[in-house]
């Protein structure tokens, strides 16, 4: 069963990682970012996509005046033009109108100074007569006969009588412009204190004017104790100052009754109804919201016409998929994809060329989105209070994803793609800004750790780092938002403090920041598994020398293997001065020479330790080309077997690259004749390749040269060792094998300088011991000398 399994994922990681042409990774990658936009719309989508209509029904469920046997919330926001809201906007436009009044100046003249010129002048002539006394004034002027005998005696006792018209007439004058007297009492007298009075003057210059509501009186108010006649009293003390009380009261009182006796202002119930349905009819449609998640009604409570009304809005509006909506999504997502697209392949063209890492990386970002799909409809469900505590960002974990895509591959990819989900975080979170900054600025500090993943403990520290900074990015928009943190209660400091927001959140960032570093420890191994990743993991992992197919190297092949140490050392010290991947180089030269096991014997740094018989016949160059060209395809084989990552067994062929075993064609060609050779096919003496497609397979394919050339040194010096480097590498140089690895000329300086000092620690003279004999005959002969 192990056989069939391990069989089988082998088929599984060979395909998966199987080199494609870059056309066939390309239109996966289109199936694969369709697939994503059309997931990632649908997810950001459902809250406009509409919901189920409720039966308002007279025999429904849901029918006015039933209890409602669940609750009912709405998936999405909707406005609705309010019919009852618009009728009390209209009435209250209504209510603001002032009320129309006519007021006919003509009644001054034609009326009160008409009536007060005549009385006057009775009064002259009554004076001129001698008949001034109160009782006979009040007979011949009968609109004075209510007047007291004091007040018509105040009027005989003034001397100057002619100033007694000007005095009423500016008083009466006064009132008449200041004032609205009209004759009825008004029902609506308290509406009118609110909306004022519009009056429409009649025979004046000034057509319209608005006066304040307790401006307009009913006559009857005139003479009755109260605010209206105080006020009409000290407007007579104000205008007429140098009267005395007792004038000035008669000349108040007789100007009253003239006023009284000529109402000049009429209301105008036409006017004012007319005025009223104009600014009703302004009056523009009334729209009420119902928000995204707002529960309409409660299970168990009763449908009221206004809850009925929602409902039937609902069943109108909420039921319906808003396509503009839904196209803005979509859009959105198609532009923050090409934006994603254009970096990567401005800043990373080749990371996405094969099949593994397009799975891994959409596969990784399919399980955070739906995630945001499972946690909006927890976070945003019927009853929940989670918004008002929490953010949505703080539950995503868009630091899962980073961490894992920055650890695997790098940084800038990771970025990319964190940009892409802190949008889709933004959207799903109903566009809420602290969301959007949490899932963004929590993606940028995974990736950028990711690839400072070097010891388990590092997963401890980037779930403490994670948890910062959404601690600071939270509190941020706590800030913002105005929330409060803590409140107390006075039940206690530690009680009110673990039923704080503040305890909440921290809580939470506690918990997505390690959850978060804890789950890629869990997918990692799986993702190694499944994608044969060469994670740092994985690789220390293969830099194992009690790995089964180093154990057959060490045993079969035990020269092979010292070989295989040493180009590690000097494979391992040119990298890391390149500043390249040095733990991937090293186990790459681990396993570059695994298909030499089967025929170990062949290889001349194993001649010594095998039998002869075992030799293959050196003197047929074309086989002996055959079996050295065979150990590079043996050796992918093995490797394939033992589930080696593809860059791993890619230091296979590429440490040969496509360069001629100069030894075999040299002798192919010597020992036939000159018209043979005609017959000799170069490609048969070649390496079947590829040339070196990366600095480090490059680094190797040196290296591999120079170690075996520097045994043959018969000293060992700076100048030799320069010498011997440069020629190796110049015969690379020759053979184009260096021109696709991406290696410069400053490069191969570097390297020169780190093989040699490579090279100078190992193969340094070492002084000759001395034989134990000879160190026993000086102490013998030592001995002899101090017995004498």
């Amino acid at each position: 069963m192990k056989a069939i399994f391990d069989s089988s994922m082998t088929s599984v990681t060979d395909f998966l990682t199987k080199v494609r042409p870059v056309s066939v990774v390309r239109n996966i990658q289109i199936i694969l970012v369709c697939l994503t936009l059309l997931f990632v719309t649908y997810v950001l989508s459902i809250p406009f996509f509409g919901q189920s209509k409720v039966n308002t029904d007279s025999d429904g469920l849901f029918s006015e005046g039933k209890i409602a046997p669940e609750t009912i919330q709405s998936v999405k926001e909707f406005s609705y033009e309010d019919t009852e809201k618009t009728n009390l906007e209209k009435q209250k436009a209504k209510s603001n109108v002032p009320f129309a009044f006519d007021k006919d100046f003509g009644v001054l003249v034609a009326g009160i100074d008409t009536n007060l010129s005549e009385d006057l002048e009775i009064l002259r002539v009554l004076v001129q007569e001698g008949k001034s006394n109160p009782t006979t004034v009040k007979d011949r002027i009968p609109r004075w006969r209510n007047r007291t005998n004091e007040e018509i005696q105040a009027i005989l006792d003034y001397p100057k009588k002619e100033k007694l018209k000007n005095f009423i007439q500016q008083y009466t004058n006064l009132i008449f412009s200041k004032y609205c007297i009209v004759k009825e009492d008004l029902p609506f007298a308290k509406d009118l204190d609110k909306t004022g009075a519009k009056i429409r003057n009649i025979g004046t210059q000034d057509h319209t004017t608005i006066i304040d509501g307790n401006l307009v009186i009913p006559r009857s108010q005139i003479y009755k104790d109260g605010p209206v006649t105080a006020v009409l009293s000290k407007l007579a003390s104000e205008k007429l100052p140098n009267v005395s009380d007792s004038l000035l009261k008669a000349v108040s009182r007789i100007g009253l009754y003239y006023v009284y006796s000529y109402p000049a202002c009429n209301y105008n119930p036409e006017e004012t109804e007319n005025a009223r349905v104009k600014a009703a009819s302004a009056v523009s449609v009334q729209k009420s919201r119902i928000q995204a998640n707002e529960i309409i009604v409660r299970a168990g409570d009763v449908i009221t016409p206004e809850v009925k009304l929602k409902l039937d809005m609902m069943n109108l509006y909420a039921t319906r998929a808003n396509l503009a909506s839904i196209i803005s999504i979509f859009l959105t997502q198609c532009v923050l994809i090409v934006i994603v697209g254009f970096y990567l392949i401005r800043y990373r063209p080749n990371r996405l060329n094969d099949l593994s890492s397009n799975l891994i990386i959409f596969f990784t970002l399919w399980i955070v989105i739906a995630s945001i799909y499972l946690l909006s409809k927890v976070f945003y469900a019927t009853d929940s209070d989670l918004s008002t505590v929490y953010y949505f960002g703080m539950f995503v974990p868009v630091g899962m994803l980073c961490l894992l895509l920055g650890f695997v591959y790098d940084e800038q990819l990771s970025i990319a793609i964190g940009f892409f989900l802190s949008f889709a975080v933004f959207f799903a979170s109903r566009y809420n800004p602290t969301s959007f900054m949490l899932a963004f600025t929590v993606a940028v500090m995974s990736s950028i750790y990711g690839r400072r993943l070097l010891k388990r403990i590092d997963f401890l520290k980037a779930g403490f780092l994670l948890t910062f900074v959404q601690i600071l990015v939270t509190t941020a928009g706590y800030l913002f938002d105005g929330r409060e943190f803590f409140v107390s209660t006075g039940t206690g400091f530690f009680k009110d403090l673990s039923n704080s927001n503040l305890f909440r959140i921290t809580v939470m960032c506690f918990v997505n920041g390690f959850a978060s570093a804890t789950a890629v420890q869990f997918l990692l191994p799986l993702y190694e598994y499944i994608f044969n990743i060469p994670t740092r993991f994985k690789l220390i992992e293969l830099a194992d020398t009690g790995h089964p197919l180093l154990q057959q190297l060490l045993t079969k092949a035990p020269s092979t293997y010292t070989h295989t140490f040493m180009v590690a050392a000097l494979s391992e010290r040119a990298a890391q001065n390149l500043n390249l991947d040095r733990l991937l180089v090293r186990v790459g030269v681990y396993f570059h020479d695994i298909g030499k096991i089967p025929n170990a014997g062949f290889f001349v740094e194993n001649q010594h330790l095998i039998p002869k018989p075992e030799h293959i016949d050196k003197n047929n160059p074309a086989l002996a080309a055959k079996t050295v060209i065979d150990h590079v395809l043996d050796g992918i084989e093995m490797a394939k077997k033992a589930r080696l990552p593809r860059e791993i067994i890619n230091f296979i062929p590429e440490h040969h690259g496509t360069s001629t075993m100069a030894f075999f064609y040299h002798k192919a060609l010597q020992e036939i004749s000159s018209s043979a050779r005609r017959n000799i096919n170069k490609k048969d003496f070649q390496y079947p390749g590829p040339k070196p497609q990366s600095k480090e397979t490059a680094i190797v394919m040196i290296a591999d040269s120079l170690e075996a050339a520097s045994r043959s040194l018969d000293e060992v010096s700076q100048e030799s060792l320069d010498d011997l480097i440069r020629k190796i590498i110049n015969s690379k140089l020759a053979e184009n094998q260096l021109d696709e690895s991406g290696l410069t000329i400053g490069d191969l300086e570097i390297i020169k300088a780190s093989f040699k000092e490579v090279l100078l620690s190992s193969l340094h003279q070492r002084p000759k011991y001395p034989k134990p004999e000879d160190t026993k005959a000086l102490e013998s002969a030592n001995t002899k000398k101090t017995k004498r």
